[in-house]
């Protein structure tokens, strides 16, 4: 059956379009940065390199197998092999990454961000920080082996990594993170500034 009315790949383009347009309003990504996918049996529908996330078109949405190689995956996103290493070692069946700037600057500083609003700190815990260079096998087992255990990571200058069963999920949690690391960033700012932090007593 022909990809373009394969009704999986509809149903994953449908969704990826929604949440990438999603990450784009909220500034998660410019221009042609993030990237999202969806695991569906034995295939990964996943954002084209150098797409834009904007406006993302069917044709950039690419269907790749989980196990093997596929030319297609020539022109998959660069972080494909974060990707297909989540699905191959979680039950998570959507991956997001987004560039998310208060998070990217954090991780400049921390090698795990602990959140202190009430619902990242209940929710999130702490994420912790990964190194690695783009691309790697390397960099794709040190996130594969954080979101075993955590909701989500961030790669030192690169962004946040989030995976959950459902894509809704997963962007939840993406926005949690950057929103807890948007209000760490300004408490850590005032605090510099000389203003007195007082500590929640009921958190």
């Amino acid at each position: 059956m022909s990809i373009l009315r394969d009704e999986r790949f509809d149903e994953a383009y449908r969704t990826l379009r929604e949440y990438a347009m999603r990450m784009a309003r909220r500034g998660y990504v410019t221009a042609h940065g993030g990237n999202l996918s969806i695991k569906s049996g034995s295939t990964v529908y996943i954002t084209r390199h150098a797409s834009s996330l904007e406006d993302l078109k069917r044709e950039d949405v690419i269907p790749i197998p989980l196990h093997g190689e596929h030319s297609l995956s020539l022109i998959a996103s660069t972080d494909t092999p974060i990707h297909l290493r989540i699905y191959e070692e979680t039950g998570h069946l959507a991956v997001i990454h987004g560039h998310t700037p208060y998070a990217i600057v954090l991780s400049f500083f921390m090698d795990k961000i602990k959140p202190i609003d009430a619902e990242g700190a209940y929710v999130l815990k702490e994420i912790p920080v990964i190194e690695g260079r783009v691309g790697t096998y390397e960099l794709a087992d040190r996130v594969a082996k954080a979101l075993k255990k955590h909701y989500a990571c961030v790669v030192r200058g690169h962004g946040t990594f989030a995976a959950e069963k459902f894509m809704d999920v997963a962007y939840q949690i993406l926005c949690m993170v950057e929103h807890s690391s948007h209000i760490l960033y300004n408490v850590m700012l005032l605090k510099g500034l000389g203003y007195k932090f007082i500590e929640p007593k009921e958190l």
